[in-house]
């Protein structure tokens, strides 16, 4: 667990975690770096037309790319909904197993038992 001043919240976000996240994502980040570098130098040393790309295909991506994510919070939500009333069945059938055991136990000993084990 990390302790932290809430009053420092800002600190926290640079200090904690910069140095985890950074290591994981330095190789990455030196790779982006090292194809742009390359894709830049190709286009102005070896393209002698600029080459021209329409907005077309931004739009497209960014509606592509906004399903995506939809379709994702979606499924996520519906995984955590399944869940949810899955938990509650469980819930609801320890209530009724407690109640029965109650009403039909006639050994007090019995009772106190699953009175102690069975929450509801």
């Amino acid at each position: 667990m990390i302790h932290y001043n809430p009053k420092s919240w800002f600190s926290l976000i640079f200090a904690a975690y910069s140095r985890q996240v950074f290591r994981k994502l330095f190789p990455l980040m030196l790779a982006m770096g090292v194809l742009s570098a390359g894709v830049c130098y190709v286009e102005l040393h070896y393209l002698k037309e600029p080459v021209e790309l329409s907005n077309v295909v931004h739009s497209l991506l960014g509606f592509v790319l906004s399903l995506f994510l939809v379709f994702r919070t979606n499924t996520a939500y519906d995984r955590w909904w399944e869940g949810r009333k899955q938990w509650g069945g469980l819930v609801n059938v320890s209530r009724t197993l407690a109640t029965r055991v109650r009403e039909f136990s006639t050994d007090e000993a019995t009772a106190d038992f699953f009175r102690a084990h069975i929450p509801g």
